[in-house]
Order: C-alpha cells, then sequence, then structure tokens
C-alpha cells in the first residue's frame, strides 16, 4: 500500500511540476525557502488579527439585533451559554491570532486559532444566508496547523521540507477552489456552444449575464455599462480568466508562475468588484500572500521560461523553442554551487 501511494504522488508530482524540474524545482533553495515560508505564516496571524478585529463591530451587531439565529454546524452549541458567548468567540479568535504570531512553532495556538475562527465565521453566517469571504482564510488555518516543529537552532533537512510541503500543500488547495470555478464556467460555457446558443464562450457572454445582474440586483457597477456596450474589449480577457481558473491547480509545482497566476487572480477579484459589486477582500490578501509572495518564486526567469511552463500551451511553444537558447542554458555546476 505505501508504494502505491508513493507511486500515486511521484506521477502526481511529475504530471504538475515544472516542464523543466532539474532547471527550477519547487525545493530548490530550501534554506532561503524555509525563511521566506515562516515569515509568510507569522503575516498570515497577523493579518488574522486585524480581520478578528474587523469582525468584532458586525458581531456586536448581529448580537444586538438579531432575532432569529440559525446556528452552523460549528457552532450549535453556542445557545447553551447564551447570547454574551458568541462576541467572546470573536475575541478569542483574535487573541489565538496574536499568540500564534508571537509564538508560531506552538501547535497549540495555531489550533486554538483555527477552531475559534472557524466559529467566528460560523456565526456571520448564520442568519439564513452564506458569505464566502473568510472561506478560504479558514482553510489556511486549518492547514498552517500541520507545520512542523523544528529546531530552532539547527533544523533538519526532513524538518524543512515537511514545513515546505505543508506551504506547497496550501497553495494546491487554494489553486484548486480556483480550478473548480474555472471547471464550471467552462463546463457552462461548452454546453451552450454545442447547443448553438450565446453562453461564456460567446463575445457576448459577459455582456449578458453582466445586464442579467444588474437588472435583479439593481446595482450600478462602475465598468458595468462600459463592458456591456463594448463586449468585444471583454471577451478576451474572459477567456484569459476561464483559463487561468481551469488550470490553476497545475501552477501550484510551477513557481516561474506564481507570482503572474497571483496577480491575475487579483485582478480577477479587482474585476469582480468593477463589473458586479461583488467584493472579496480577504482573498486579495490571501493571493498576495501565498504567490505573489511565494516562498518558491525563482529569484531568476525568463519569458521563454514562463511561457514552456504554461499548463496546455506550454506543450506546443516548447515543440516551436525545442532547441534550448545559449543564453538561457542550463548549467548544472553553476546550479549546484548556488
Amino acid at each position: 500500500m505505501t508504494k502505491l501511494i508513493d507511486r500515486v504522488f511521484r506521477q502526481t508530482r511529475h504530471v504538475l511540476e515544472s516542464v523543466h524540474p532539474s532547471r527550477d524545482p519547487i525545493f530548490s533553495r530550501i534554506g532561503s525557502q524555509l525563511l521566506r515560508a515562516q515569515s509568510l505564516v507569522r503575516f498570515y496571524y497577523l493579518a488574522s488579527m486585524f480581520i478578528a478585529y474587523l469582525m468584532m463591530p458586525d458581531v456586536h451587531t448581529l448580537v444586538g439585533e438579531s432575532q432569529t439565529w440559525s446556528f452552523l454546524w460549528p457552532v450549535r452549541w453556542l445557545p447553551m451559554f447564551g447570547d454574551w458567548a458568541i462576541e467572546w468567540v470573536v475575541v478569542g479568535a483574535f487573541v489565538a491570532a496574536g499568540l500564534s504570531f508571537q509564538f508560531p512553532t506552538v501547535r497549540t495556538f495555531r489550533v486554538l486559532f483555527a477552531l475559534l475562527f472557524l466559529g467566528a465565521v460560523g456565526i456571520e453566517n448564520s442568519q439564513g444566508t452564506m458569505d464566502h469571504s473568510y472561506h478560504a482564510w479558514v482553510w489556511l488555518g486549518i492547514c498552517f496547523v500541520f507545520l512542523p516543529d523544528l529546531d530552532r537552532k539547527a533544523p533538519r533537512r526532513a524538518g524543512k521540507m515537511a514545513y515546505l510541503s505543508v506551504i506547497a500543500g496550501t497553495q494546491a488547495l487554494v489553486l484548486l477552489f480556483y480550478s473548480f470555478a474555472g471547471f464550471w464556467k467552462f463546463f457552462w460555457g461548452l454546453g451552450p456552444l454545442l447547443q448553438g446558443i450565446e453562453g461564456n464562450f460567446a463575445p457576448r457572454g459577459l455582456a449578458q449575464q453582466l445586464a442579467n445582474r444588474i437588472l435583479e440586483t439593481g446595482t450600478v457597477p462602475l465598468l458595468g455599462h462600459f463592458v456591456i456596450t463594448n463586449y468585444w474589449l471583454s471577451y478576451p480577457m474572459f477567456l484569459v480568466l476561464i483559463y487561468m481558473q481551469l488550470v490553476a491547480l497545475f501552477v501550484a509545482l510551477r513557481p516561474r508562475l506564481h507570482l503572474i497566476w497571483g496577480y491575475g487572480l487579483i485582478v480577477f477579484h479587482m474585476g469582480t468588484w468593477l463589473l458586479m459589486e461583488i467584493y472579496f477582500p480577504v482573498h486579495v490578501l490571501l493571493l498576495g500572500l501565498l504567490f505573489v509572495m511565494s516562498p518558491f518564486r525563482p529569484e531568476r526567469w525568463t519569458i521563454r521560461e514562463v511561457l514552456c511552463d504554461l499548463p496546455i500551451f506550454g506543450f506546443f511553444i516548447r515543440k516551436l523553442w525545442r532547441t534550448p537558447d545559449a543564453a538561457t542554458a542550463f548549467d548544472e555546476r553553476a546550479y549546484a554551487a548556488r
């Protein structure tokens, strides 16, 4: 069974990773990558303190005004203690985030934060509606629970690799969320295309969705009417978005693409506000943290290498550039000396 699991893992990594693993493997410089990863984790808990602090007034208002609580499963136990306990869950998440920031190697504090922040998000969604703004942030807290304890003075290589593997797994999980979104955009675009009607792959597909949402919600997005009128501008950008979301998971082990996908998905969330008034500020912070500041991002890369790493299209680009450019040819001795 162990051999089977190891074989599946190796094959999965072979499919997902960079097309030039010897040139730019995801765990190429574990020393510097570990320092970046540890800084990333501490910044996550510092930002979590800020997020929990922002949640306090909202929860306080809910406690004072709401008469129809429908507690979700993470906080179904709260009615036993009364309304006074509701706000203390958020306060507890704030304190646990601070302790996790100050003592990042103490797993108990990280577990406590994950549980309390899950409860805080459950409280905000216990009014009969579902707000997805904090879901991905909760998953980060859960993933970071599995970070191994490292020897502060001389961490072993196995410990470093385990720590970085948790970070890489967290990145893959977040990208999987976007791949699911891209799959459904692709699915609901392919069906209408085969039926000969306008859908996501039609030039006016996005414009029609924006028009329907404006009529349903009565909102006036900043660029909504402009994009509806000039749909030929938004059409290619919408196709690029579907591609970026659909193949997002394959970017997980291609560190040269982390920065590009990070900024690309941030632009996507900016677009959802400008075109639809859908607001996901925490996701912008999350993408910047995990991908724009990715601990695996290479210090040097070329446009050719990035294009060759692109999922799907990279295969054809490599066919065109079969002969390596002398300016970017890989030197094994120079790589080993780094």
